[in-house]
């Protein structure tokens, strides 16, 4: 008889231990168990690994929580750089205030982004890569790079004194023409900035190198607008023309190479 009472018992403990038995039964139970040492551990082991279940559910809900933080602070970041590169343009093609304090070192703002990027891309997997249209894109910005670093080494290499014509067109107009064109290419690759945070945020789609190319692509712009706008010494073209690229191509190849090393340790 005092088998078959443990054997009820220790079909109740687990609703005992849950809390939801009636009173008649719950009294039963405790009723038994300051009588039965064998049923008041199993009563007891049942309780701990509740509790611990209970635990491990909180710390899995805290885990969650510290992401979504941690998600959140990066969009904000990510969007930050967006709204700065935005009004950092507008106040050089539009409003043509080159002489700004800001304008006077753009390595040092490019190389925060980059490394804005690199930050946010640190202690996190995104799940699907960057996509077709994403990296067709990024061909695009590759394309536009390359265009104004070759118009601009004919330029350094074609003026001289006493050249009145370039691309067959007046001195005096390409300066104008070529600054609408980095206008223009200003524009493109903040697009595309935008569109690459926007599949990394919403997408969580790993566009972190493909920003890296952006950034590099729209400093490049500044850089050669910048070159225009203080061009002093027909001797010194090529040294400052060197120096605005190399300027900006430096600290887009270090997050580029910074973004693939992340990823690839990631994978691991």
């Amino acid at each position: 008889m005092e088998k078959m009472n443990c054997d009820i018992i220790r079909d109740l403990i687990p609703s005992y231990v849950d809390e939801v038995c009636s009173q008649a039964t719950k009294a039963c139970v405790e009723s038994h168990l300051e009588e039965c040492g064998e049923c008041r551990l199993i009563a007891a082991r049942l309780r701990n690994s509740a509790l611990s279940g209970e635990k491990l559910e909180q710390k899995g809900l805290d885990g969650l929580k510290k992401i979504k933080r941690n998600l959140n602070f990066q969009r904000v970041v990510n969007y930050g750089i967006l709204l700065f590169l935005l009004y950092y343009g507008i106040e050089l093609f539009l409003a043509q205030n080159a002489n700004y304090v800001m304008f006077s070192r753009p390595w040092v703002l490019e190389t925060i982004c980059i490394l804005v990027v690199l930050v946010s891309c640190t202690g996190r997997r995104e799940r699907q890569s960057p996509g077709k249209k994403a990296y067709l894109l990024g061909g695009f910005s590759i394309v536009l790079d390359v265009y104004f670093f070759l118009i601009y080494l004919y330029l350094t290499m074609q003026l001289r004194p006493g050249v009145e014509t370039i691309f067959g067109i007046e001195l005096m107009k390409v300066g104008p023409i070529l600054r609408w064109q980095l206008a223009a290419a200003f524009a493109a690759q903040l697009a595309f900035f935008l569109y690459n945070l926007w599949c990394t945020v919403r997408q969580e789609r790993n566009c972190h190198l493909l920003l890296c190319l952006n950034i590099t692509g729209i400093f490049l712009a500044i850089n050669y607008d910048l070159w225009l706008y203080f061009m002093a010494s027909f001797d010194t073209l090529k040294l400052s023309y060197l120096y605005m690229t190399l300027e900006s191509i430096i600290p887009g190849a270090i997050g580029i190479t910074g973004c693939l090393l992340i990823s690839r340790r990631q994978k691991r």
